[in-house]
């Protein structure tokens, strides 16, 4: 058979079912997932469940199926390919930058373009997959014809060696978050601080992103100076970048990002406020808390978490 009426085929089943059964062991990180995706309004765990299932039922209907049910499972498969671009591009829409689940702990994927140009290509794929079920219904099923014959061996073996490179490819970029993470805060008394070599040293930073003018942010402003003021395990930083706090870089609580881009860098959404938690590693406990609930849960993870670890 021809290579190229059998890779795409073979691609789209291999990255479904990986996708599906990867989601189904990882269905403790369904929440997350799911507010990365901006569905929080869905139940998390049988949602994320009830895709993993329907990846899985399209992949063996690929590999398995002669004819109309082959062409079924590429109609399912553009279906579903569909529906996972719509939703990339929402979550990107609304200023998504967490880490998605999608293939559960086998890869990580920020919610961004490459997500969305990935999504785009497996669409690619499943147009291409129903064109030749349309031109040509297979009388024998993928997989067994695949073994039986060495050039789709081969399309079998470029099947193999194409997802482990889009798996590290998508993989997220540590090394732009590092450099991110170093830039320089002015703090209110006028020194310089770095937060991850502050966190490297042993102080877990809460970085809470803040802009004057905005009534949930000032109240963010609020808890910080009071509720968090006594926590004596983590540093808590608020911080304006440049133009969004018209006060003296000096005066009150806030810290100044002057190269007004350290949010941005790390993946901070523009929204207001926001916060994020740098762990004694120096790395980012993703996903960010994005608006006022998020962001307040966030802190009252936080209080919570050290409290419960200060009276163990």
């Amino acid at each position: 058979m021809p290579v190229l009426t059998t890779l795409p085929p073979l691609l789209l089943l291999v990255v479904l079912g990986v996708s599906g059964v990867s989601k189904l062991f990882d269905l403790d990180s369904a929440a997350t997932t799911m507010r990365a995706l901006r569905l929080d309004a869905l139940p998390a765990r049988p949602t994320v469940a009830a895709v993993a299932s329907v990846e899985l039922v399209v992949a063996l209907g690929l590999a398995f199926g002669t004819r109309e049910l082959f062409s079924g499972a590429a109609v399912a498969s553009l279906v579903v390919t569909l529906a996972f671009l719509a939703v990339a591009v929402r979550a990107q829409q609304q200023h998504s930058t967490d880490e998605c689940g999608c293939f559960g702990r086998v890869a990580s994927t920020r919610v961004g373009p490459w997500m969305t140009a990935r999504n785009v290509v497996l669409t690619v794929l499943a147009a291409a997959t129903l064109a030749g079920s349309v031109v040509a219904p297979p009388s024998i099923a993928l997989l067994p014809r695949t073994f039986g014959d060495p050039v789709s061996m081969l399309a079998l073996a470029v099947t193999g060696a194409a997802v482990a490179v889009i798996g590290a490819s998508f993989r997220p970029d540590s090394a732009t978050a590092t450099s991110a993470a170093e830039l320089p805060l002015l703090t209110p008394d006028g020194t310089v601080v770095v937060p991850r070599q502050r966190a490297l040293r042993g102080r877990a930073q809460l970085l809470l992103f803040v802009r004057r003018g905005c009534a949930p942010c000032e109240a963010v402003i609020e808890r910080a100076t009071t509720d968090l003021a006594e926590l004596d395990a983590i540093d808590v930083r608020l911080i304006a970048a440049v133009g969004d706090d018209d006060r003296p870089a000096t005066e009150g609580p806030i810290h100044t990002d002057l190269s007004g881009t350290f949010a941005e860098s790390l993946g901070v959404p523009p929204e207001r406020p926001a916060g994020i938690l740098l762990t004694t590693t120096g790395d980012r406990l993703l996903p960010f808390a994005v608006g006022a609930e998020e962001t307040n849960l966030l802190i009252d993870t936080v209080v919570a978490a050290l409290a419960e670890q200060k009276n163990g």
